[in-house]
C-alpha cells in the first residue's frame, strides 16, 4: 500500500489569516484612511478638484477686495483644511469634516438657497461655485489599489 501525506499547514494558516481579515479589515482600512486624507490635502494645496483636476473657480472681485487677496481660495483661516480627519475601523475608511460650511464649498450654493437674514438679505448673498475637495480621481484610484494590494500582501504574508 502507498500512502501520500500532504502538508496543508501553510495553506491552513493562510486561510485562517483570510478569515481573520474578513472579520477585521483594519490592516487594510488603516492605510486606506491615510490615502483618503491625502486627497483633500492635495486639493487645498493645488486649489484643484481632486476628481477632474480642474482648477477651482476663482474668487469674485468683491470677495478679493474684501479679503485683500485672491489666494489661497479656501484657506483664509485654515479651519476648513485643518478640519479634515481620517477615520478607519474594522470595516471602513473615510475622511470627514465637521465644519458646517464645508458642504457649501464642496457642492456650491445659489444666492438665497439658505433663506434670508432678519433684514431680508439672501443667504448666501451671492452664488458660491462648487470647489470640490473631497472625491477620488484616477490617480487616487491607482494609489488606493496599490495601497490595498500592499496591505493585503503584508497581512496575508504574516508581516
Amino acid at each position: 500500500m502507498i500512502e501520500i501525506f500532504v502538508n496543508t499547514s501553510p495553506v491552513d494558516a493562510l486561510l485562517m489569516r483570510i478569515v481573520a481579515l474578513g472579520a477585521n479589515m483594519t490592516p487594510v482600512t488603516r492605510p486606506l484612511a491615510g490615502v483618503l486624507a491625502d486627497i483633500p490635502e492635495r486639493a487645498f494645496a493645488g486649489q484643484r478638484d481632486p476628481v477632474t483636476g480642474a482648477p477651482w473657480a476663482p474668487l469674485k472681485p468683491v470677495t478679493v477686495n474684501r479679503r485683500g487677496s485672491s489666494t489661497p481660495i479656501l484657506q483664509v483661516s485654515g479651519i476648513l483644511a485643518g478640519s479634515i480627519q481620517a477615520e478607519h475601523g474594522p470595516d471602513f475608511a473615510r475622511v470627514t469634516t465637521n465644519v458646517p460650511y464645508a458642504p457649501t464649498h464642496q457642492f456650491g450654493a445659489k444666492k438665497g438657497q439658505f433663506g434670508r437674514t432678519r433684514r431680508g438679505g439672501p443667504i448666501p448673498w451671492g452664488d458660491i461655485p462648487a470647489r470640490r475637495f473631497f472625491g477620488v480621481g484616477p490617480e487616487d484610484e491607482a494609489e488606493i489599489a496599490q495601497t490595498t494590494s500592499s496591505a493585503l500582501q503584508r497581512f496575508l504574508g504574516g508581516r
